[in-house]
């Protein structure tokens, strides 16, 4: 797999905290990377840390493969857009004028042609002469987004997009990011708005208190929530015999735990592994969305 962004042993101390607790990260190109955590659980400062927008205190990162503390990583960065926190913009312009107010920032060459196929790829083709500080939140994110696009970034790092946003807007900006991303473009999307981040990510970071506690495919993370039923015992590789003996296969083995997700309830699973000699210390049936998911991970991270 290759990775568009690695941080190793990544830290950012402030007043004698760490922000970024020795963070390892793996942002696979392609992807789009759901940042998950609480507030000030580090996800803006990393943002801003890859942006060059903060320095390290200790560790370092890569983008595009360059090393963070090479020469190159400026031109390196010219590969990336970002909105940290609010997109930038200027109330009292049109859409089109944003555009080419951003363009001459930029040193891009402007065209209303650019503006007018930007600005239709994030739907406000038809916002005519309306002034921005007229646009509804989720106008004026989409419209931060076509900012974006103007130097044609390969990855996109997007703080809480989805804050403040109405039903509408969320599935406006939730439908432009997954047709961008079949575009090529990778994204990182920091959000704690977790029941609409799982529709569009397909990889996962969980951080929690500056420590990113796991990384996980969207794939593998819908295997571990899906309902099953698990079973922990004091040899595991024992209770694995029994149940393939018994002919349940859909397993997920975990060195204190088993899960089946074989059609069985706990009372039929209990009685046939009591017959094979198999005493349960503790069954519970699981199914928990990403939310659940990522409640219990720092549950159990504060009881470690």
């Amino acid at each position: 797999m290759e990775y568009i962004v690695q941080t190793n042993e990544l830290c950012k101390r402030y007043n004698g905290r760490f922000a970024v607790d020795h963070v390892n990260m793996n942002i696979p190109r392609g992807s789009v990377y759901g940042f998950v955590g609480e507030n000030g659980s580090g996800k803006t400062t990393i943002i801003r840390l890859l942006m060059g927008l903060a320095l390290p205190t200790k560790g370092k990162y890569s983008l595009f493969g360059e090393d963070s503390k090479s020469k190159n990583i400026y031109n390196v960065r010219k590969q990336i857009s970002a909105i940290v926190e609010a997109p930038s913009l200027v109330p009292s312009m049109t859409a089109k004028q944003n555009i080419k107010y951003a363009a001459l920032y930029y040193g891009i060459k402007y065209t209303d042609e650019m503006a007018n196929t930007i600005l239709k790829e994030v739907g406000l083709e038809d916002t005519g002469n309306k002034k921005t500080r007229n646009f509804s939140l989720g106008m004026r994110q989409r419209l931060g987004i076509a900012l974006l696009l103007l130097n044609k970034p390969s990855l996109m790092l997007l703080d809480e997009p989805m804050n403040g946003l109405d039903p509408t807007g969320v599935a406006d900006l939730r439908d432009l990011i997954i047709n961008l991303n079949k575009k090529g473009i990778t994204f990182l999307i920091s959000s704690h708005i977790l029941s609409e981040l799982e529709k569009v990510a397909t990889y996962y970071g969980f951080i929690s208190h500056g420590k990113l506690l796991k990384e996980i495919s969207a794939e593998d993370l819908v295997a571990e929530c899906k309902k099953g039923i698990d079973l922990r015992h004091h040899d595991i590789s024992k209770l694995e015999k029994a149940l393939k003996k018994l002919g349940y296969d859909n397993l997920r083995v975990s060195p204190n735990s088993i899960r089946v997700y074989d059609e069985v309830t706990p009372l039929e699973l209990l009685t046939k592994l009591h017959k094979e000699g198999i005493e349960i210390k503790d069954i519970r049936t699981t199914e928990m969305n990403v939310e659940e998911y990522y409640l219990n991970m720092i549950g159990g991270a504060r009881n470690d």
